[in-house]
């Protein structure tokens, strides 16, 4: 007995202690990822080294060292993978809606490489054990190949019990790819079969009379694995506490810290980057703080003008929090908190965004617990106000719905009486919400009281995403549930790889961007901002950039018809760019445009 109940002892009590230290190291701060994987690297080297040194010794320590050696070259593999260094070419959610062929090739696409790294390890321990008596680690990495391909197609197929808590916060975008149903998937009864047929097998095997030491060893190892992953599969349909095994990796993870969410929004050009700024002067650098930034465009440049402001950007660019967006706004968030633990969270959608999709993020199970204070404010653009509402009054009556601070920004661009018929629009749009005035995103008397957001039931939250869902549509029609909005986007040249595509909004508002080179002559820039400004380029309600200008960086901007070029510090990772949005944005034409304000002596802008 103790030939065969030893080696299982050992290989269960191995798999469980390194399954929980992969799980324990996951869980530290991403800056420990580098030692974790040096470390773990050096533990490949020695192992592959065992597995080789042994692969001709057929005796009881040779199945031992082999079985260890092949059970920690799969965990590198697997450590690699939930670091975030070994994974896919795709680090985000699956779109909402997604379905069939099309979801499962972006799952592939998730863990790419992590796949080509198990084949690469398969081929070296192959190679280091061929025409070898001793092949214990190979088929120790097989049958843990096995068990982790059954179980992740079992997951992505659908199951009772879907342990999200296992996932590290780096890599939520793979919440998206597991399915939970209460019915069996097809793909279960055929895995568990199979499973349960090749146990036997090796049970038989180590129990055979003739047996030597080496083989009841080497089988008894196997059998073991076998027998978890059959239980493993089981923990996915059964309501079992799996977690408890690993509670002690688990205690990596950080505590949820609760912090306080203010939303600013607003549409184009309204200012909210202006009032952002103002706010992040005034917090307090004793309060972890981080800005979420969403730009509606592939190249952001709102970004570029927080940074060094108090507070860690996070870039959240091309989209407008809708769609699988949304999707992308959680794990970002998800992320921020897990990295800079912050006790205050701003965020600035795009100026196109759905308030309501954002606010639906907060609703998530794992992150409302955490949300103590919800503060919204919309800030509005005094001059362009009546004109945008004039044109897309739905979307401005829905915002108005939502929130319980309106700043109205820009008084100084209108008279009394125009303001005065802002005021006035805005009550009857919302008459519970405060008002109050600004210039430059600096508001008069401060900010009143009762601008905290209460937070949103279930059903409330449910019937803003289905109003949502009702008018949210791409380039005027509605967009089919298994279509990627990033796969919509059309080339604004297609022979200029410096050109990112145009992406065309619920709205109808579509988004063109160019990267700049050398340094641009300011006078000219305001003249190509003037020129945009009077239609030249078509109906274009935003146009806003970073340029070199002689031996410095100038911001431009041009929205509701007014154009600014003032003096700008850049990040260090800043480059030239320009951004616009608008309806049919002549892209050819704006980008001659902006290179033809290039001063003489550098060259291109």
């Amino acid at each position: 007995m103790d030939a065969y109940l030893w080696p299982a002892l050992f290989a269960l009590f191995l798999w469980w202690f390194s399954t929980g230290a992969v799980i324990y190291l996951d869980g530290l701060p991403r800056p420990t990822f580098k030692w974790s994987m040096l470390g773990a690297s050096v533990v490949l080297v020695a192992a592959l080294f065992g597995i080789g040194a042994t692969a001709n010794d057929t005796t009881l320590s040779g199945a031992y060292c082999a079985f260890a050696s092949g059970l920690l070259v799969w965990g590198w593999i697997e450590l690699s993978f939930y670091t975030g260094y070994v994974t896919g070419p795709r680090t985000h959610p699956c779109p909402e809606g997604c379905r069939g062929w099309k979801h499962f090739g972006h799952a592939i696409m998730t863990s790419l490489w992590h796949e080509l790294a198990i084949l690469a390890g398969a081929a070296i321990v192959l190679a280091v054990t061929w025409d070898q008596p001793n092949k214990v680690g190979l088929w120790t990495f097989v049958v843990l190949w096995w068990m982790h391909q059954s179980a992740k197609l079992n997951v992505f197929l659908g199951v009772r019990n879907v342990t999200e808590e296992f996932v590290p916060e780096h890599l939520t975008f793979l919440r998206s790819f597991l399915t939970k149903r209460t019915s069996m998937n097809l793909l279960f009864p055929v895995s568990v079969t199979v499973s349960t047929v090749v146990c036997v097998y090796l049970v038989d095997a180590a129990v055979a009379p003739g047996a030597s030491t080496f083989d009841a060893a080497g089988y008894s190892f196997l059998a073991t694995l076998m027998t978890l992953a059959i239980l493993e599969h089981w923990f996915l349909m059964l309501p079992l506490p799996a977690q408890k095994l690993w509670s002690w990796g688990l205690k990596s993870r950080p505590e949820g810290q609760p912090f306080e969410v203010d939303v600013v929004a607003g549409f184009l050009g309204a200012g909210k980057t202006t009032y952002l700024r103002r706010a992040l002067a005034s917090v307090d650098p004793n309060v972890p703080t981080v800005a979420l930034i969403n730009d509606f465009g592939e190249l952001g440049v709102d970004a570029s003008l927080l940074y060094g402001r108090g507070a860690d950007v996070v870039e959240l660019p091309n989209g407008c929090i809708c769609c699988s967006l949304r999707q992308d706004l959680a794990q970002q968030l998800r992320e921020a908190l897990a990295t800079y633990r912050p006790q205050r969270i701003l965020i600035e959608p795009s100026g196109i965004a759905d308030v309501a999709s954002l606010l639906g993020v907060l609703e998530e199970a794992d992150i409302k617990p955490l949300l103590r204070t919800l503060r919204l404010t919309t800030v509005v653009d005094a001059g362009a106000f009546l004109r945008d509402y004039a044109q897309l009054p739905e979307h401005f009556e829905t915002q108005a719905r939502l929130t319980p601070l309106f700043v109205v920004n820009k008084i100084d661009t209108v008279n009394e009486g125009e303001l005065q018929t802002v005021y006035d629009t805005l009550r009857a749009l919302n008459p519970r919400a405060g008002i109050i005035k600004a210039t430059y995103g600096q508001t008069e008397n401060g900010t009143p009281d009762g601008n905290s957001l209460a937070l949103l039931s279930a059903d409330t939250t449910k019937a803003l995403d289905s109003q949502h869902t009702a008018h949210h549509v791409h380039d005027g029609a509605h967009v089919a549930p298994d279509v990627d909005p990033g796969q919509q986007q059309n080339s604004e040249d297609a022979g200029n790889d410096e050109t990112p595509p145009t992406h065309v909004n619920a709205l109808g508002l579509d988004t063109w961007s160019a990267r700049l080179t050398g340094a641009c002559d300011p006078q000219s820039l305001r003249a190509v901002l003037d020129a945009v400004a009077s239609g030249a380029f078509g109906d274009v309600a935003r146009v806003k950039g970073i340029a070199r200008a002689g031996a410095g960086w100038v911001h431009f901007d041009m929205a509701g018809g007014r154009s600014s070029v003032a003096a700008f510090a850049p990040h260090r990772d800043d480059e030239p760019r320009v951004v616009a949005i608008g309806r049919e944005v002549d892209g050819d034409r704006l980008k001659a445009a902006f290179e033809a304000c290039r001063t003489p002596i550098v060259g291109t802008c």
